[in-house]
Formats: structure tokens, C-alpha cells, sequence
């Protein structure tokens, strides 16, 4: 059997593995909007995200609700988390690699107990060898403190490692940890700003990326 091509694949989750931006819009607003200033959007909660929950709603609420605020949420994404939408294609994908035996991890922003609820009620809790949330970053994507923490965990060639998302943040945040990227297309993301890290593969389908192994 031929060597993999690539050492070892790191996802983000949110707009690359699982659909889920306009909930965590509706969950995150829903909890705050009694808390927090009346001239504060669905729209702007969603320019807010990058970090974890917990820093989107201290950004909007004041700091004796924000506990209050993270609970309501994670309670709508426990009760209304049949909204999530695994993109087509990306349940097989996952399955391929397994079965190819290469090392998987996951590289999120969102906090680790939102994840955990969502590899729960998806079944992918023994999908990935190293998992870091947006709780254990000292500093967020664009930066690659989360990548370089996955790629310490073992002796990876970052040359023949993947990040795979969908945001430029994600890309840049590839680019700075000398890892190849993957621009997740499949999930119909924002076209990247002019200046931003060009990526290593577009990938329309998840498809494309099993095409590379």
C-alpha cells in the first residue's frame, strides 16, 4: 500500500464540517437580547465571531449576566441542536480518512463544551486524535496558537499537514503555522480579501480532499 500523502488533517468546525452560523446567530442573540444594549443585531453577533461564546456575549451584555447569558445558550444549542446540518458529502469524508488510518484533529474557536455538545448529537466523539477549542487558545485564529498546540502533540511534518476551513482567518492561521491549507468551497463561504494567504487546495467538494490523499 502506497504511503499517505499527508501526515495528519486538523478541521475547523463551524461553515466547514457542520452548517451551523445562522444558529449560533439566533442562540447567541436569543440569550443576550434581554441583557444587552436594544441597537445590538443578529448581524453584529455574527461580526463578533471569532473567539468563544463566552467572549461574544461579555462583548454585548454586562459582565454580572454574561455567566447567565453562556448558560441560556448553551441550553438552546442542547435543545434546538437538530438545527445543525452536516454538509453533504462530509460524514463519508470523515469516514474515508479513518479508514485510511490518518490522524485527524479539530481546531475550533467555539468553546470546548459547545464542541463536545455537538461531537455528542453527531456521533463524531472518537473522530479526532487531538482536539483544541477556542477555551484552550491564549490567542484566536488568525493566529495559529491552536494549530501549533494539535502539531506539538506529535511528531507531524507540518509540510505534510492540512488545515482545512473556510475563512481567511483560517487560511492566514494555516499559512503562520507552516502547514498546508484546504479552503473549504463546499460550504459556500465569503470569497477571501484581497491579501489574504492564498490556499494550498480549493476543495468544492470533500471529495476533492480524499482526492489528495
Amino acid at each position: 500500500m502506497a504511503p499517505n500523502k499527508l501526515d495528519l488533517i486538523v478541521f475547523d468546525m463551524d461553515g466547514t464540517l457542520t452548517d451551523t452560523m445562522g444558529c449560533l446567530e439566533d442562540w447567541i442573540y436569543r440569550a443576550i437580547k434581554g441583557h444587552c444594549a436594544p441597537s445590538v443585531t443578529p448581524a453584529a453577533v455574527t461580526a463578533a465571531f471569532g473567539p468563544t461564546e463566552r467572549k461574544i456575549i461579555e462583548a454585548f451584555v454586562p459582565a454580572d449576566r454574561a455567566a447567565a447569558c453562556l448558560e441560556a445558550y448553551y441550553a438552546l444549542c442542547e435543545a434546538e441542536h437538530s438545527r445543525v446540518r452536516i454538509y453533504p458529502g462530509v460524514a463519508e469524508m470523515l469516514r474515508q480518512i479513518g479508514r485510511l488510518g490518518i490522524p485527524m484533529a479539530l481546531c475550533t474557536g467555539k468553546s470546548r463544551r459547545a464542541a463536545e455538545i455537538s461531537l455528542g448529537r453527531l456521533g463524531w466523539q472518537d473522530h479526532f486524535k487531538f482536539i483544541v477549542t477556542g477555551d484552550d487558545m491564549a490567542r484566536f485564529k488568525p493566529d495559529p496558537d491552536g494549530l501549533n498546540q494539535i502539531l506539538a502533540r506529535g511528531s507531524f511534518d507540518r509540510s505534510r499537514s492540512i488545515y482545512v476551513g473556510d475563512t481567511h482567518a483560517d487560511m492566514a492561521a494555516a499559512a503562520a503555522a507552516g502547514m498546508l491549507s484546504g479552503h473549504a468551497l463546499w460550504s459556500r463561504p465569503a470569497p477571501l480579501p484581497a491579501g489574504a494567504p492564498k490556499p494550498s487546495y480549493e476543495l468544492a467538494a470533500p471529495g476533492d480532499l480524499l482526492a489528495l490523499l
